[in-house]
């Protein structure tokens, strides 16, 4: 096992040994310690919840207690009646490649175990500990929260004594199809807190923009725009919350009611962001991706959803296919989806990963934007929505990189096992030393090497701060980035 930290700010644990999850929740750890004499003992070897007992002891937290009894880690961080939130990422239920492709998209329950101990360890059991994300609108929140054994572990938590401790679909809507191929969101809970608006107008990064009215901010988790035509300039649902007059952000008020934010990440490729670590999981605080601006439509300098227009067989070939949809229900047909995903795994398929569009690229200049005007009310926005001069919350990431995810990320990528977890208490440092390690420069990571410009509510340490971390000898696995990005 290899371990480092660098001035108790980031650290890192490394067992080459450990390269896969226990299936079997609550995910116990496979050995007793002192400091958790209420955790039962599992049968099951369990190296996921060493390592992250590991990097917490690397990073110095409750550093005088450290090996005995006493040591409570997050005891500077959280106190009995705070609230909590632990954000993983839960992107999606399903992975073209199959189940076994999906522990490389999404964080697992036994990597959530161990914090909820150590967090139930600090709180003595009070207070509200609340597992939460909003995935993509299609996900199938039941399948994921079965696929990654978090309700029962949740379930079996509580029956232990693990009171108010709950995970929840922060969806406010979800998105279906009809049986004419029609898309449509269906209403559900969602935060049972609400939502809250908040604006950060000038401040935004997006604010470089407001002279330019012409300026459409588009996501594919619109339905209501045109994704297949490249030279579609109608309104979207983002130009609501992002314009010449305001830039909104819709976010769930169970994470801003957190006296502490877990982000616990996964170690994947991104085709727009060039990564998704720490910062980019922030996505999933909002009300939808409405408010999410992914790209500007046209090509540079107008916008940066691609480089240059795809050729016009490519686009009929789109268009084709989504009225064979709507009138044939093709993707209704037995077998379609294997032999449409057997069609992608032999790069036969003709998709977003043979032409590059939706700002997958690496010019894509608008959600490292998003990305950082996200962190930026994660960390200075109070339960109100205000924004202040000072962090209103504690911090703690955690990535994992047990198995990772390499080439057409976050979603279509393929796996790869890495066996490492990065952790520390800004989201900027720990990915930067997660970025070293995928092999990548943090000078082509927009939203670790832009965040120096940010004038107010900043997320750099200080201006001298060098996100290359020389210090840090990390392992390196030369991660394939995604084609945009080659």
């Amino acid at each position: 096992m290899q371990n480092a930290h660098l001035s108790e700010l980031v650290s890192f644990v490394y067992d080459p040994s450990v390269t896969c999850y226990i299936l079997q929740p609550p995910f116990d750890p496979h050995e007793s310690y002192p400091e958790l004499p209420f955790v039962v003992k599992g049968n099951e070897q369990n190296g996921v919840y060493s390592m992250v007992r590991s990097l917490l002891t690397n990073l110095r937290m409750d550093a005088e207690n450290i090996g005995t009894k006493f040591w409570n880690p997050f005891r500077e961080l959280v106190k009995p009646g705070d609230n909590v939130v632990i954000k993983p990422n839960l992107i999606s239920h399903t992975h073209y490649l199959g189940k076994s492709a999906l522990y490389s998209s999404i964080v697992h329950g036994c990597v959530v175990r161990p914090i909820v101990d150590y967090l139930h360890l600090a709180m003595q059991g009070q207070g509200t500990i609340l597992i939460a994300d909003n995935p993509i609108v299609g996900t199938d929140f039941n399948a994921l929260m079965e696929f990654t054994g978090i309700q029962d572990m949740v379930d079996i938590l509580n029956a232990r004594g693990y009171t108010k401790l709950a995970a929840i679909d922060l969806r406010p809507r979800i998105l279906k199809e009809s049986k004419s191929g029609e898309f449509y969101y269906q209403s559900q809970r969602g935060d049972p807190l609400g939502y809250v608006d908040i604006n950060l107008g000038k401040e935004s990064l997006f604010s470089e923009f407001d002279d330019r009215p012409e300026t459409k901010y588009y996501t594919l988790a619109d339905p209501s725009i045109d994704h297949v035509d490249p030279k579609f300039k109608g309104k979207s649902e983002t130009d609501r919350y992002h314009n010449s007059q305001a830039h909104v952000y819709t976010i769930s008020k169970s994470v801003l009611n957190s006296d502490l934010l877990i982000n616990i990440a996964k170690m994947k490729t991104h085709c727009k962001a060039g990564v998704t670590l720490l910062l980019k999981n922030a996505i999933g605080v909002v009300y939808g991706k409405g408010c999410l601006p992914h790209w500007r439509q046209g090509i540079p300098p107008d916008g940066d959803s691609s480089s240059c227009y795809p050729p016009a067989w490519y686009i009929y070939m789109q268009q084709l296919y989504v009225k064979f949809r709507k009138t044939m229900r093709i993707h209704r047909f037995p077998g379609f989806r294997k032999f449409r995903n057997y069609l992608q795994r032999k790069n036969f398929i003709v998709g977003q990963y043979k032409h590059l569009e939706h700002g997958n690229w690496k010019g894509n200049d608008t959600i490292w934007r998003t990305i950082l005007d996200l962190n930026r009310i994660l960390l200075y926005a109070d339960k109100t929505g205000i924004m202040r001069d000072r962090p209103q919350r504690g911090y703690f990431g955690l990535i994992d990189g047990i198995i990772s995810q390499q080439g057409e990320g976050p979603m279509a990528g393929n796996p790869r096992v890495t066996s490492i977890i990065f952790g520390g208490f800004n989201p900027l440092i720990v990915d930067a030393c997660a970025v070293k390690s995928m092999g990548i420069s943090p000078q082509l990571i927009n939203c670790i090497s832009k965040a120096r410009r940010i004038n107010k509510w900043k997320l750099f340490p200080d201006e001298d701060f060098d996100i290359s971390l020389p210090e840090i000898d990390v392992p390196v696995f030369n991660f394939k980035l995604p084609k945009g990005w080659q």
